[in-house]
């Protein structure tokens, strides 16, 4: 009798033709393209998780997905698993490597943290080689102001703001790292979290940019994160700008460094 495996995967994709990662009907997803390609590489049907949801439009480096297989290590060793699917996967969606994981693992709730990356492009004219991957933001933006507003972020507290209200769902966040770094006329904001409420880090950034911009004052964002009154803060950034960079777990999964699935041992050792 042939014993399950489960997989984990790597993957990178764009995600402007997708309407978001997770599977709907009759739309084109992430989940559902990559089942689409397990299905033809093994003939049969494997049920994917992924490590967090992304809306349409957003991208990813660092997305974390997993399902089982009845295929051992032996008949599919982890390089089979990634030629086989990206052959079979649109151009759009790539796996970067594969690691055999323990049978209890969970992409979402094993992960340790989320890093995601938001970019900007300053311009004051249309920027048709920027435009699908960068939100264009007329100038003059105060490089410091923003600064100023990451810094206040970090911590823990009420991202009700950054999130449309909801009853059923915590807002209390740790957000261990929001900064921005300048190269030329192109920004990259940086946050890394636990968890994000959803919208959160394109609301943190379209409100950093209304301040770098001088929409509102340093008092005012400050003033208003401490309100904490849920959707209050933004504008909602475009998605274009947004990608997950990367999903941490401990111990690591993958050597991102090569795209190399490294040696992972299961929670009982094996």
């Amino acid at each position: 009798m042939a014993m399950s495996q489960r997989w984990a995967l790597l993957l990178q994709y764009d995600g402007t033709e997708f309407a978001g990662s997770q599977w709907q009907p009759n739309q084109p997803t992430v989940q559902g393209a990559l089942q689409s390609a397990l299905t033809e590489l093994t003939g049969v049907t494997l049920p994917v998780t992924l490590a967090g949801r992304t809306d349409a439009g957003v991208h990813a480096l660092g997305q974390t997905a997993s399902f089982v297989s009845e295929k051992s290590a032996e008949q599919m060793p982890a390089q089979r698993w990634v030629r086989g699917l990206n052959h079979f996967l649109p151009s759009s969606v790539a796996v970067q490597a594969a690691a055999r994981v323990a049978d209890d693992f969970d992409p979402r709730r094993d992960a340790r943290s989320r890093t995601y990356v938001y970019r900007v492009r300053l311009a004051d004219q249309r920027q048709p080689l920027w435009q699908a991957r960068t939100w264009i933001v007329p100038g003059p933006f105060c490089l410091e102001a923003a600064q100023r507003a990451l810094e206040a972020l970090v911590g823990h507290r009420d991202f009700a703001p950054f999130t449309p209200p909801t009853d059923d769902r915590a807002t209390l966040r740790t957000l261990r790292e929001a900064a921005v770094q300048a190269d030329g006329d192109t920004l990259a904001f940086r946050f890394r979290a636990d968890s994000f409420l959803h919208h959160q880090v394109r609301r943190m950034v379209g409100a950093v940019v209304e301040l770098a911009t001088a929409r509102c004052s340093l008092d005012e964002f400050r003033q208003a994160l401490d309100r904490a009154v849920p959707g209050s803060m933004g504008p909602t950034a475009p998605a274009c700008g947004l990608t997950l960079a990367e999903v941490e777990y401990a111990p690591p999964l993958f050597d991102q460094s090569v795209n190399q699935p490294s040696c992972h041992r299961d929670r009982e050792g094996v």
